[in-house]
Order: C-alpha cells, then structure tokens, then sequence
C-alpha cells in the first residue's frame, strides 16, 4: 500500500505547475502580440527593401529570443547558474520576479491576509519589472 505525501511534500510541485502555467500564460500573451506585429514588419521589411541588419522583423525576432530567456518556460530550476553569479541578470527572469513575490507573500501573510506593508512592496517588483522590461537593451 503506497502511502500518500504530506501537504508540505506536495507543495513544491503544486507551485511549480502554478508558476508553470503563469509561464504558459505570458508566453501565450507574447506569442498573440507578436503574430501580427511580425506579419506587419515583414511588409514593411520588404517595401522598404530591408536588408538584414535594417530589417525590423529581424529585430522582433532578437526580442522574441530576449523573451523567451525572461519567460524561461521550461526551466527545472528557478535560477540558472549564470544568474547566480551575476546579480544583475537575476531580475532579466521571470523565475527571480515570482520568487521574490512568493517570498513578500510569505513574510507578510497575517491571518490569510497581506498587510499594507506587503502589497506595496509587490507593487514595488511590479513597477520594477515595468522598468526593467520597458529599458531597451543592447
């Protein structure tokens, strides 16, 4: 007879497969924004007689692999090892962004309820992630 886990043994693949489908949900959301943009810059591409280098479908396309390393849909662990040696690509991670959530969750949970203190905090990572997504890259 198998014996069945306790709740705090379960909780790691529960929120995994949470943070999965948040994933899938952004990845979803980019994959819909892109579609048209890309059919747009394509024409455009071609109107204008674009090489490669000029071309700005070939600049969504570096976008689109930017975002596939920010979504990181498939990862087994939340961070990978570049990231935790370089402490400035821990945030270029949607894995950091819900870590540090869950974490401000955590500590501020009073009777199932957040205090102020902690939903401005979550706002805070919030307008960061804004910031950090709206910063053009090099």
């Amino acid at each position: 007879m198998q014996t069945t886990p306790n709740k705090a043994a379960r909780w790691p693949l529960i929120r995994q497969g949470i943070v999965f489908q948040l994933k899938l949900g952004l990845d979803a959301l980019r994959d819909i924004l892109m579609s048209p943009v890309s059919i747009v810059l394509v024409i455009i591409d071609v109107v204008m007689a674009n090489n490669q280098q000029q071309s700005y479908f070939m600049k969504l396309m570096g976008l689109g692999k930017k975002s596939d390393h920010w979504i990181n849909l498939f990862a087994v662990e939340p961070l990978d090892k570049d990231a935790k040696d370089n402490p400035q690509a821990d945030d270029n991670n949607v894995d950091y962004w819900f870590s540090k959530i869950e974490t401000v969750v955590k500590e501020q949970r009073v009777d199932g309820k957040l205090t102020k203190a902690g939903k401005e905090k979550i706002q805070q990572y919030f307008s960061r992630i804004n910031q950090t997504s709206d910063t053009p890259e090099s």
